[in-house]
């Protein structure tokens, strides 16, 4: 039914991530993890989980970052006809994605790619921006035209067999890539709001799961120096206490538990 691909190199939310998928996926699935870093605790957890008969495959792994390329290898070894694309810094996820897609796909032929919607609030846009910038196509199916790209794509296996077309890049917009080679073959991709996820996106967030200090050496890495700015900034400024934080995500968790 669905396979799963993890490009992982922060193995604090990519943890968070893979048991939400497990606890949340009622079809048959799979869940592929490539690791971009060398963490043995991670390597071992994951192991955990194979022996425990998850349904988890470790498809790679390397000490250097990879970074997005290493979803071309993903995509080459999944077995199932939907095929996702995941951002490693996605940890939660609303119930029944796989139906959701199913569904579209199936009504909608010329549909090859679904971008789940974000949980959005005063600290976070998931990435996404306002949804005033996004074309209704079908309201009540939740397909929408605009901005989209990987942060959680569901694929229809043709669209990631052109993914041998995409450059070996550390970093790209894998999700804008294959739209716009998927626009040559006659098919579409929308943001679709009948899925969403928690896409962990900017420095309060970080701060809650201890991932500051990486968020900023990363940034600074890819010579986003403006962006690390506004997590350095945050930092010294005061982040939200623990307690407040810890509030929040709990009922983000919740809201999309309870989200259909």
């Amino acid at each position: 039914m669905i396979s799963y691909c993890i490009a992982s190199y922060r193995p604090i939310y990519s943890r968070l991530l893979v048991d939400d998928l497990i606890g949340k996926t009622s079809v048959p699935f799979e869940i592929l993890v490539w690791l971009n870093t060398s963490d043995p605790d991670y390597h071992a957890y994951l192991e955990s989980l194979q022996r425990a008969a998850a349904p988890v495959r470790i498809i790679g792994e390397s000490p250097e970052n990879l970074g997005m390329a290493a979803y071309k290898r993903l995509f080459a070894e999944a077995r199932y006809e939907m095929i996702v694309q995941i951002d490693d810094d996605v940890v939660c996820v609303s119930p029944h994605i796989a139906e959701v897609a199913r569904d579209i796909f199936a009504r909608f032929p010329e549909v090859g790619m679904l971008t789940a919607d974000v949980w959005q609030d005063d600290l976070t846009t998931g990435a996404r921006p306002h949804i005033s910038g996004y074309r209704t196509i079908n309201a009540v199916h939740g397909l929408y035209e605009g901005p989209i790209d990987g942060w959680f794509a569901v694929y229809r296996r043709a669209v990631t067999s052109l993914a041998s077309k995409l450059p070996d890049a550390r970093y790209m917009y894998i999700g804008a890539h294959l739209l716009s080679l998927m626009k040559g073959i006659g098919m579409q991709g929308y943001l679709c709001t009948r899925m969403k996820v928690f896409h962990v996106i900017g420095p309060q967030y970080a701060n809650a799961f201890g991932m500051v200090d990486f968020e900023i050496g990363k940034y600074h890495s890819i010579a986003r120096h403006d962006v690390a700015k506004e997590y350095e900034d945050a930092r010294a400024a005061g982040l939200p206490g623990e307690a407040e934080m810890q509030g929040r995500l709990q009922s983000i968790r919740h809201h999309l538990q309870t989200f259909a």
